[in-house]
């Protein structure tokens, strides 16, 4: 389920919560429940497994401010009719972090920028899995019909 439900995109966009949340998002899922399913759950994975790869500061370099536990998604409604599903880290500096030369249990090569190699590479990737996937169940719907 989205955790996070945003009006609008960039500086000037609105995070919508309680009631109000509640009621957009179930009016969403009426219109299309298979489509928002799908949307949702590409994001919980790629939220997973941007968690499970992001590296912690070393002690020896301070303290870890813990932007490993900062993933969420969400649902973004763009006007006129356009809605997005979405994966953000929200510490403020995640865009900055790049992977050093000392940087332990990770793949990841040195002088990546993290967020780069762990949410929007693989966001790019899946973003032809989700387009498979609602071809698929707008074809299912147009047989029913």
């Amino acid at each position: 389920m989205a955790r996070t439900l945003k009006y609008g995109k960039g500086r000037g966009s609105i995070e919508i919560d309680g009631a109000q949340r509640d009621l957009i998002l179930g009016t969403i899922r009426a219109a299309d429940p298979s489509i928002v399913k799908v949307l949702e759950d590409q994001t919980e994975k790629l939220a997973k497994d941007s968690e499970s790869r992001w590296i912690i500061r070393q002690p020896k370099y301070g303290e870890s401010k813990g932007s490993k536990y900062q993933h969420r998604t969400g649902i973004r409604i763009v006007p006129p009719y356009t809605i997005e599903a979405f994966v953000e880290n929200t510490a403020p500096y995640a865009w900055a972090i790049k992977v050093g030369e000392t940087s332990q249990n990770t793949s990841i090569r040195q002088g990546k920028r993290l967020a780069a190699v762990t949410l929007w590479n693989p966001a790019r990737k899946s973003a032809q899995k989700v387009v498979e996937a609602i071809a698929k169940e707008t074809v299912k719907r147009m047989k029913k019909i």
